[in-house]
């Protein structure tokens, strides 16, 4: 309707600029006094009338101008808000590499190595102490086991086979069996059926409680884990986290990045699906995460 009436008043401005023109032309030609002072009077009140036109015209085009800042400030708003939220995912991607790497540098890749020289040391006197070299072999075939073992539980961090073939509640299930066999500590679960067509909330929330539990039992230097997924609203979920070991103050940990890596990729991970973290956190009670995440469809 604005631009409607902008072009109008802009058409009116255009058509007392020609009339004033065809005056000024007969007022030139004519040679009367009379004739003159019309002439001038009807140019004056052209003039006031463009005058109230071209104000009229400013006001829009200000708006207008206005109304372009915002749109293009708003525009590099949400283009900076995608940047910033690309890059995020980015970062937590990279420093999920680099823990992988490190994982592998540390277990995996050292335990291979030091197979190898045993090998070559069941080589040296296999034909001299057969039957040491045979406990050697022994010995290596054991350590191989265990060196698949290693690797199997790193494609299972990297994304649970479970999770593909038979679905989130039966991967939870297996990350329990999986917490259990690794740690001394009691795992309790329950997870409800969550329906959401985008695998990828899914994924990440299942990659939130394997954070949270890995935490747990890496530093609350408790020996019980609770964990829960359940659903608290049509497209909300809630999941929980406890343990029963030594209180920390999440403020202070949350705000230490260098220091407490694992938990500020679960803060960043809740953030890019829109969700809300709480943290409670107390002597002689342990610690409760509560998250709280919409099931988006896209």
């Amino acid at each position: 309707m604005s631009d409607e009436l902008y072009e109008g008043l802009r058409k009116i401005y255009e058509d007392f600029f020609s009339q004033k023109r065809a005056v000024e032309e007969r007022k030139q030609n004519c040679t009367n006094d009379n004739e003159n002072q019309y002439y001038e009077r009807e140019i004056e009140n052209l003039n006031n009338k463009i005058k109230v036109i071209s104000s009229l015209l400013n006001v829009f085009e200000s708006q207008k101008l206005t109304k372009r800042n915002e749109e293009k400030n708003h525009l590099i708003s949400v283009n900076s808000a995608s940047i910033n939220r690309g890059l995020q995912i980015l970062d937590i991607q990279e420093r999920e590499r680099q823990r992988i790497a490190r994982d592998l540098h540390d277990t995996s890749l050292q335990n291979l190595t030091h197979i190898i020289h045993k090998i070559e040391f069941s080589s040296m006197f296999i034909n001299e102490d057969p039957e040491k070299a045979k406990l050697e072999l022994t010995s290596v075939n054991k350590n191989l086991r265990s060196v698949i073992k290693e690797i199997r539980n790193t494609i299972f961090d990297l994304r649970p086979m479970t999770f593909d073939d038979l679905g989130l509640k039966e991967s939870f299930e297996r990350l329990a069996d999986h917490l259990r066999e690794s740690s001394d500590f009691e795992v309790f679960y329950n997870i409800e059926e969550i329906n959401c067509n985008n695998s990828l909330v899914l994924m990440t929330i299942f990659r939130i409680i394997e954070e949270c539990t890995n935490n747990a039992i890496k530093h609350s230097n408790g020996s019980v884990v609770f964990f829960e997924l359940k659903k608290i609203a049509e497209n909300t979920c809630i999941i929980i986290v406890a343990d029963n070991g030594e209180s920390f103050d999440a403020e202070k940990v949350l705000s230490e990045k260098k220091r407490h890596f694992g938990l500020n990729i679960l803060r960043e991970r809740v953030e890019l699906l829109c969700g809300t973290m709480e943290i409670d956190s107390k002597p002689d009670k342990g610690t409760v995460i509560k998250i709280v995440i919409p099931l988006l469809e896209k």
